[in-house]
């Protein structure tokens, strides 16, 4: 006889006796626990931009649950999915997307990028550029010029 068999025989009789009940692992899980256990299947995918390049570190969450994961540095990702289950795709400055999981294994989601979300990009520069290959508007102010004025704030100073 097999042992896991009479350890578990043992411990129902000894239950029994105390009227205390037992029930195996197996028994514990209710039918629909078991079927989406079942259900589950892995996908894989690419997540890249217009351009096709890979996205590193978006966010794929199987949508309303916590399952999810993030893509590595070639875009890529795998995760367990039940069937049925939508995939929601989010980066900061792109588009969130949604995909159905369907019955293919492998998915190329492209995200485009939010316009709208970039306010405002500030590009600090230090260095040096002669003056004739300097283009645009350029205005060159002095802290002893500042120091003359008469007024404390260096915004309506300039």
């Amino acid at each position: 006889m097999n042992l896991n068999f009479r350890k578990t025989a043992l411990l129902v009789g000894v239950c029994t006796v105390i009227s205390v009940s037992y029930t195996t692992p197996l028994q514990a899980m209710s039918h629909d626990e078991i079927a989406i256990v079942q259900q589950t299947r892995k996908i894989t995918g690419i997540v890249t931009d217009a351009s096709g390049e890979p996205i590193i570190g978006a966010n794929v969450v199987e949508k309303g649950t916590t399952n999810g994961t993030i893509t590595d540095l070639d875009g890529k990702f795998t995760l367990d999915v039940s069937t049925g289950a939508t995939l929601s795709v989010t980066y900061i400055g792109y588009l969130p997307d949604e995909v159905n999981v369907t019955n293919q294994n492998n998915y190329t989601i492209i995200l485009n990028e939010d316009s709208k979300s970039l306010d405002e990009v500030v590009v600090v520069g230090y260095g040096v550029q002669k003056k004739k290959l300097l283009t645009g508007a350029t205005v060159q102010v002095k802290g002893d010029d500042i120091a003359k004025l008469n007024t404390t704030n260096v915004l309506t100073a300039m």
